[in-house]
């Protein structure tokens, strides 16, 4: 696999992750950013694809780490 395929690889399993997510209506929701973390995308990714700041979401994911923790 190429690079190429497999950044494409990266954002179909986030999208899918947000679709599951969307759908799963019996957990308490999931920050985007989180599911986003955990398909592998890194906050500067994830920013650009949220429009918010990349400082911002990896905080967001540092605290979900904590929570989970």
């Amino acid at each position: 696999m190429d690079h190429n395929n497999g950044e494409l690889l990266k954002y179909i399993k986030a999208l899918l992750l947000l679709e599951v997510q969307r759908l799963n209506t019996e957990e308490e929701p999931i920050k985007p950013e989180v599911l986003l973390a955990r398909a592998g995308l890194n906050a500067r990714e994830i920013a650009e694809l949220l429009g918010k700041n990349s400082t911002a979401v990896a905080k967001a994911i540092q605290r979900a780490a904590k929570a989970r923790a």
